[in-house]
């Protein structure tokens, strides 16, 4: 069972992003425990709901950032959050097919989330402390 650990490695330096983070990460670990130790759909649907509505409100605070920072990578990296939307929705309808089991789905969202955060997210920051918005 993969689990999302927080650790400073992910640490953007920004402490809202940083705080949406944390909870995304939380909300991922609760959606890992029951996708592992419940078979139902119904339970990890809302999990995932909740998962998936507050990523969202995440991406729209983190593309305003972007936009406040005028930073210059914005339009692809709004299109990392949206092709992570779309996937998200086929491995959902995967699992509900039973093409897919939701743990494998887990495996994935917690995977993007790392990776997105130290690699891309981390490049937004990067950029901020170049401009002289440290801690934006």
């Amino acid at each position: 069972m993969t689990l999302f650990e927080w650790d400073e490695t992910l640490a953007t330096g920004d402490a809202m992003i940083d705080r949406e983070h944390r909870v995304l990460a939380k909300l991922l670990n609760q959606l890992r425990h029951i996708s592992e130790s419940s078979s139902e759909d119904e339970q990890i649907m809302h999990c995932l709901t909740d998962m998936y509505l507050y990523a969202k409100d995440h991406f729209f605070d983190e593309e305003g950032l972007m936009e406040r920072l005028n930073y210059p990578e914005r339009e692809s990296h709004m299109a990392l959050h949206k092709a992570f939307v779309e996937k998200t929705h086929t491995l959902t309808d995967a699992c509900l097919d039973g093409k897919m089991c939701f743990p494998e789905l887990v495996d994935f969202l917690i995977e993007w989330a790392k990776e997105h955060i130290t690699v891309e997210d981390a490049k937004i920051m990067r950029y901020a402390r170049s401009i002289g918005e440290f801690g934006v």
